[in-house]
């Protein structure tokens, strides 16, 4: 009895874990694919089954394409630029022990700071007329004239980009940091024994030992970016025209727009499987890299 009440104590205590995982991610995906397969509105929910129809009008959309082109390649630049910059800034301070600390310290600022917030402060400063960007633009010669770069259909992207490059990156830096922190001090040792130089222990050691952990790194960044919105709602609204309009804002304007809930539900779970599909890809090339490694 005492043995059977020890092999069952596990799944017990897992019961709780179960319940939650259940009542909040398992019912509410069932619900969206199956208001997916409907016509519903946000006044009739779950009218008319249509069974496939909304995928089939998804895959012949293309403000959903394009908007699923705009996200991929905001998702992929951002996360890139910044666990690069995340990493050469925590290899760059790593051993300064005063300059880490107020770096750490500082970096927690960005992410503290809500969404709304940053995008609101990076919307003042892109002002046309008396943002920071066009004074000292101006002030330094670089431009002639005002530019709005949240109105310019070529600026107004980049500009999105940076601004989460000003949040997100010291999110790049402290993980990367922590990671650096966490190698083991032994072949470090015996590399400076051998008289290695810094580069070669750099290429060696180093980059072989905590790429698995930047690629975890990059795979974190990459998920949060591919569900960006606040920043697109709030500096452009998608635009100017289309040109700034990710998948999760198309998505919005279908259900709460257009209020077409069942369009919607489809396209959330169509983006629901691709963002499974590169996280899988993501997941596997680091177990490559890691037998590699070996």
């Amino acid at each position: 009895m005492k043995n059977k009440l020890e092999r069952l104590s596990p799944k017990i205590m897992a019961i709780p874990a179960w319940i939650f995982l259940a009542f909040f991610s398992i019912i509410p995906l069932i619900y969206v694919l199956s208001t997916s397969l409907t016509n519903s509105t946000l006044a009739q929910p779950f009218k008319d089954f249509v069974w496939f129809s909304n995928y089939k009008q998804a895959v012949l959309d293309e403000n959903f394409k394009r908007s699923l082109t705009n996200t991929f390649v905001f998702a992929f630049v951002v996360t890139t630029l910044e666990t690069l910059l995340g990493f050469l800034l925590a290899y760059a301070v790593r051993g300064i022990r005063g300059l880490s600390t107020i770096l750490r310290s500082i970096a927690l600022l960005p992410m503290f700071t809500p969404p709304v917030a940053v995008s609101m402060i990076w919307k003042l400063i892109y002002d046309p007329n008396s943002g920071l960007m066009n004074h000292y633009l101006m002030k330094w010669g670089l431009t002639k004239g005002l530019i709005a770069f949240l109105g310019d259909p070529k600026l107004a992207f980049p500009s999105i980009i940076f601004a989460d490059l000003w949040q997100w990156t010291p999110f790049c830096f402290i993980l990367c940091y922590a990671a650096l922190q966490a190698l083991p001090k032994a072949p470090f040792e015996a590399a400076e024994v051998d008289g290695a130089s810094g580069w070669m222990v750099f290429r060696r050691l180093t980059l072989p030992l905590v790429l698995p952990q930047v690629i975890v790194v990059f795979l974190f960044k990459l998920l949060i970016s591919l569900k960006v919105f606040d920043l697109v709602y709030m500096l452009t609204f998608g635009g100017p025209g289309n040109t700034t309009q990710v998948a999760s804002f198309y998505i919005y304007r279908v259900a709460f727009k257009q209020f077409n809930t069942g369009y919607a539900a489809a396209l959330s779970f169509l983006m629901l499987l691709i963002i499974t599909i590169v996280a899988t890809l993501v997941t596997k090339g680091r177990e490559i890299i890691m037998r590699r490694s070996e």
